[in-house]
Parts: C-alpha cells; structure tokens; sequence
C-alpha cells in the first residue's frame, strides 16, 4: 500500500510543484529551497541513509526527531523500511538481489514500487531499530503523518505548496536519481552539482568502501559532524 502511495506521489508531485514555481514569488522560492535542503540532506542523506541506517554518529534525540520528521516528509518512507531495504542494497550490491540496481532492473530502480525483494528487509538492521521509539514512532503513524501536510492548506494554498509540496517533489526525484550512482562496474562518484542536488549523494565510491564514515565525503562530512554527536 505505502508502494503505490509513494509511486503515485513521484508521479503527480513533480508536475504540479513546476506548475506551482510558475507562480511562486521570491520569497516562497527561498522558502521552497531551504526546505528542500533540509529534507534531502539533514533529513534523508544525514539522518536516514547516514545515522539511521550505517550509524555513522550519532543524535540527541531531539535532533534525531526532527531529522527523521525531514526525511520522512522528502521520501515519504519510514526510516525503518528505508534502512532495512538500503542495508540489503549494500549486502547485495549489484547482484540480481540488490533491491535497486541499475544495472539490473533500469530505470524502475527509480521506483520503490519496482524494486525487487523490497518486502525481505535487513533483518538485524529491522531488530535494532525495532528498538528505537522515534523510528517506530513513524512505522506506527505513518498515514497520519503522511496526510498531515494537508493541514497547511489551514493556513494558506502558498503554505501548502512551498513548505511541503514543492520541496518534498524535488526531494523525491533527487532521490531518484541517488540510486544511479552506479553503473556496470560499480558505484561511481558524481560532481559537486549532484551532491548539491541529492543532499550529499557524490561521493559513492567512498561511501560503499567505508559504510560507517563519512570523512571522505567531502563537504557533507562537515555539516554532518556540525549536527552530529561522535560515535
């Protein structure tokens, strides 16, 4: 069910946030930026993918929260699925079971929906964060919080669209493009451009080599140890 809910959000999101830029003024653009960055790097790249998933350092839980609340809301998966599924990817990396392989399945590594043996998580990973009570907190309310960002229309349609819709659209399509950091012969590493883009995703062949650091990524390594408690 989260699939198909995912898979029709990557769809309709990104057209209606280039419509929604059309009428955006300056100020909701900025809004819509910063708001992007910290959804797909401090949220999903630093929180999810970084912390939650290879424990690289660690959070006060306060910022753990508020990290995990940014990337739930630019990937629209719970931090408990997104782990488990990414610890398999790395376990398997570019095999048949490599739940997003380029190499293997093309362009539908672009969509959860598609990805192969998505319901056959990394089971130690699932038991350790089983443990933590934010991550569950998310895997327990997921449709209330994933409805919740209707709730800005309370407030105005330009709230609606430049806090959550357009930045979460962007969000989602950079993380899109994360899972093409490999080609035939392996994780490869991208230009500053896309690390800007996907929150820090560039510098892959690093990241693969030494899954519980992040010194040798480059500028996500500084704003990583600036939120982050050392492990």
């Amino acid at each position: 069910m989260k699939a198909y809910f995912l898979f029709i959000l990557q769809c309709i999101l990104p057209p209606l946030a280039l419509l929604a830029l059309t009428k955006a003024t300056w100020y909701w653009l900025v809004v819509a930026i910063i708001i992007f960055f910290l959804m797909r790097c401090v949220g999903y790249t630093i929180t999810y993918h970084r912390i939650i998933t290879h424990q690289t350092h660690r959070m006060h839980p306060v910022v753990e929260f508020l990290g995990l609340l940014l990337g739930f809301y630019g990937s629209m998966s719970t931090p408990l699925e997104s782990a488990s599924i990414h610890n398999n990817h790395h376990r398997f990396m570019d095999t048949p079971r490599d739940p997003h392989s380029p190499k293997h399945i093309g362009w539908r590594a672009w969509f959860p929906l598609f990805w192969t043996e998505k319901d056959k998580g990394h089971m130690s990973t699932i038991r350790r964060l089983s443990k933590n009570p934010r991550v569950m907190f998310f895997q327990k309310y997921y449709w209330i919080l994933a409805l919740l960002p209707l709730a800005l229309l309370l407030i105005s349609l330009e709230a609606f669209l430049f806090i959550w819709l357009v930045p979460a659209a962007f969000a989602l399509v950079t993380l899109s493009w994360s899972t093409f950091n490999h080609d035939d012969n392996g994780p490869i590493d991208r230009g500053w451009l896309f690390g800007i883009l996907t929150g820090g995703e560039h510098k892959h062949v690093w990241h693969h080599s030494n899954a519980t650091s992040t010194k040798g990524e480059g500028w996500l390594n500084w704003v990583v140890e600036l939120i982050c408690l050392k492990n």
